[in-house]
């Protein structure tokens, strides 16, 4: 399943001072909704309909799970699609009421509503305005067009390379969506694990070997996508199996459920880390992985060894020589974590799948002499000012080669 599976088209719009204060605003309802008609047609009555609202925003609250990374605040409800006058002969006047009191308690004049209706539920998604989140949304929903639409713009969805599915999914899955290929050979995963989870080594090697793609040196921005796209689908049809065969089974009780939970979604988050620095493995650079440099701190990568950074805190001639590189399959706050991280080091090179993150972050990563490395197509999700500093995987690779030579 992909997006376009969802929704084939979603309605746009920046939310007013009306539709969000309280004070002022129209009980409950949206304001110029007539171009609604495209997405749920001409009511010939009252339409109630199921619907999730989501408001979203930079900032995270704590979760038990920790599994909506800056998924902020949720409601299930409904919407009510009628025409105020439909018993008049030639006059329209089509609102759209929401139940939810999301708007008013946590939207801002300017933040981006996202609406989608997949036939059965309708989405609200509204995204706080100027964040990464915000841009991340318009870029997944609307290929960062319809920035400023004051009014509802109707938008079919992009049409994206295959490669690109999964930091499509990563982003899905701040607001709950939780997207299976369904055509995913699970008979030949079980053959292959028996149905538990291998090492993380063990899995990305499997996925390789099931792409047709033998090596990334000729276009490494592109085959990382390739790659990590492959192995996170077999990965999430292996866990769902493993989760359903579990529940199946049942659970003694609140405890051992809960133990079972945390595994699944600290499983998610190691391997999505571990496997992202497994994919950076297949050039012939010299380096070391998860060697500890200062106290607890250990870089994913040292570039060349860590041997040579060792030597250079009493021979400082090859501390030219020395490169990092943290490896982290989306930033949010914690790319700060880097800059504790190999002190011998002024910049800290930080490589990520994460798209459209916002100005104000990556000018933070600037002063904190953070130099972000991002694969070259989603490195076109960023505005072109980023783009000009934001180094591609090719780039990087290119500099440590230069480094070593």
């Amino acid at each position: 399943m992909k997006l376009t599976d969802l929704f084939q088209k979603v309605a746009i719009k920046r939310l007013s001072k009306v539709e969000t204060d309280p004070v002022i605003s129209n009980q409950h309802e949206l304001n110029g909704v007539k171009k609604l008609v495209e997405i749920f047609g001409i009511p010939t009555s009252k339409m109630t309909l199921p619907a999730r609202f989501i408001y979203l925003s930079d900032t995270e609250e704590e979760n038990i799970f920790d599994q909506l990374s800056e998924f902020t605040h949720s409601e299930n409800g409904y919407v009510t699609w009628y025409d105020a006058r439909h018993a008049h002969a030639t006059r329209t006047e089509y609102r759209l009421y929401y139940s939810t009191r999301l708007f008013e308690k946590y939207a801002s004049e300017n933040d981006l509503m996202i609406l989608g209706f997949d036939g059965q539920q309708v989405w609200i998604i509204i995204a706080e305005h100027q964040s990464t989140i915000e841009n991340q949304v318009l870029w997944l929903f609307a290929n960062n067009h319809h920035e400023d639409a004051k009014e509802y713009q109707i938008t079919e969805l992009p049409q994206r390379e295959s490669y690109l599915r999964g930091v499509e999914n990563l982003i899905l899955e701040k607001f709950g969506f939780e997207i299976h290929d369904t055509q995913t050979d699970i008979e030949k995963l079980l053959a292959r694990f028996q149905g538990v989870f291998p090492s993380t080594k063990e899995f990305s090697a499997f996925a390789r070997n099931e792409t047709s793609i033998i090596t990334s040196v000729d276009d490494p921005d592109v085959v990382l996508l390739e790659w990590w796209n492959h192995e996170e689908k077999l990965f999430k049809a292996l866990e769902k199996h493993i989760i359903e065969e579990q529940i199946k089974k049942g659970f003694q009780d609140v405890d051992e459920f809960a133990s079972f939970a945390n595994s699944v979604l600290n499983r998610r988050k190691s391997r999505a880390g571990h496997a992202f620095e497994n994919h950076l493995d297949d050039h012939s650079i010299q380096y070391d992985r998860g060697k500890r440099t200062e106290g607890k701190s250990k870089p994913d990568f040292i570039f060349p060894s860590i041997e040579t950074y060792q030597q250079a805190r009493t021979d400082t001639t090859l501390i030219p020589s020395l490169m990092m590189l943290g490896a982290k399959t989306t930033c949010k706050d914690r790319w700060r974590q880097i800059t504790k991280e190999a002190n011998l080091i002024d910049t800290k090179h930080l490589i990520t799948l994460e798209p459209a993150i916002s100005a104000d972050q990556t000018d933070e990563m600037k002063r904190a002499s953070v130099q972000l490395v991002v694969p070259d197509v989603i490195r076109q999700t960023y505005m072109p000012i980023q783009q000009e500093w934001i180094m591609s995987l090719n780039d990087f690779l290119k500099q440590v080669v230069k480094h070593q030579s």
